[in-house]
């Protein structure tokens, strides 16, 4: 796989560990880890520094009845009857079809397969799949066709893409499978495929976007309709 780029910053991993996102932020950052070797390990040292933290930290011992309890579910733990059963559907890979092409969903994504609706048309060659996942935040599937563009814009809040498969290139960088790219009101760029190149990422947007160049700006009166 190649390097990947972008990262979430350390702040935002942390966070992610305590159990301090949204729902829908965390679903982009286990998907980014999937993808990241370096993001797993720092999640991986994060929780190994907690834990040294909470050996340290002084404890009351559990009470008699709370110990009886515990021995109880230890002694009398069975293995699911359907263990092989469970184990096989958990191999089944879920994909997602776009354009005559199936792409593997990450894990985080596959529970909620049912809430990925159906592919919707924008300009510039551009497909979108809006995923459910509750909050104000709107999470979507972003795919590109080859020789795709979106009109130069930038964002009247924050805007996530993760990049799950092919590439896609701005006037800042390229980016490629796993690169986790934060945008913001402070950015301003023109995302866009090559030549027999797609790509397909996954987008949270907590604001609708703003188009600043040529006859786009006519869209943003309508721009609500980008944030859905």
């Amino acid at each position: 796989m190649t390097n990947i780029q972008f990262h979430p910053t350390a702040e935002t991993l942390a966070k992610h560990v305590a159990g301090e996102l949204d729902p829908a932020s965390s679903i982009m950052l286990s998907a980014h880890i999937e993808l990241c070797a370096d993001c797993r390990q720092q999640i991986a040292d994060i929780e190994a520094a907690q834990a040294r933290e909470l050996a340290l930290s002084p404890s009351e011992p559990l009470s008699d009845e709370l110990n009886n309890m515990l021995d109880q579910i230890l002694r009398h733990k069975e293995a699911p009857q359907n263990e092989g059963a469970n184990y096989q559907a958990e191999q089944q890979e879920s994909v997602l079809t776009i354009n005559n092409k199936s792409f593997k969903l990450p894990r985080a994504l596959q529970r909620h397969e049912d809430q990925i609706g159906p592919w919707t048309h924008l300009p510039g060659n551009i497909k979108r799949a809006h995923v459910t996942t509750g909050g104000e935040s709107k999470m979507n599937f972003i795919y590109m066709d080859s020789n795709s563009s979106l009109p130069q814009h930038t964002h009247q809040g924050q805007e996530i893409t993760l990049v799950l498969a092919g590439k896609f290139c701005d006037e800042q960088a390229t980016y490629y499978p796993g690169d986790f790219i934060v945008q913001t009101r402070e950015n301003k760029h023109s995302p866009k495929t090559e030549e027999n190149q797609d790509c397909l990422c996954l987008t949270l947007l907590d604001a609708p976007l703003h188009f600043t160049s040529g006859l786009a700006t006519l869209l943003n009166p309508f721009s609500q309709l980008f944030f859905r």
